[in-house]
């Protein structure tokens, strides 16, 4: 019965985890735009605005990159331990 549930597990795991990789790369993708400057000039307002939204961005990457990280590891710890258990219980 536990042995029925691996395949399903493994297939959630491979979601997970190839959407886990899509954010990262979307992540360095959307970071590399950002710059470390400091903009004290009024006339480069939209600079600024700009800096602000694409921090903005990556950090709510980096919150799905995070959950979805810790969620692929659970899966892959708890698809591991399930098959340990099911072939210990085999023999």
């Amino acid at each position: 019965m536990l042995g029925s549930l691996i395949r399903p597990l493994l297939i959630v795991w491979g979601v997970v985890t190839a959407a886990f990789a899509i954010v990262v790369a979307w992540k360095a993708l959307v970071g590399a735009r950002e710059t470390d400057v400091v903009i004290a000039d009024p006339l480069e307002d939209r600079q600024a605005e700009q800096q602000k939204a694409v921090i903005s961005q990556v950090q709510t990457l980096l919150m799905w990159a995070k959950g979805l990280g810790i969620a692929s590891l659970v899966l892959l710890v708890i698809v591991g331990a399930l098959s340990i258990y099911v072939s210990l219980s085999a023999n």
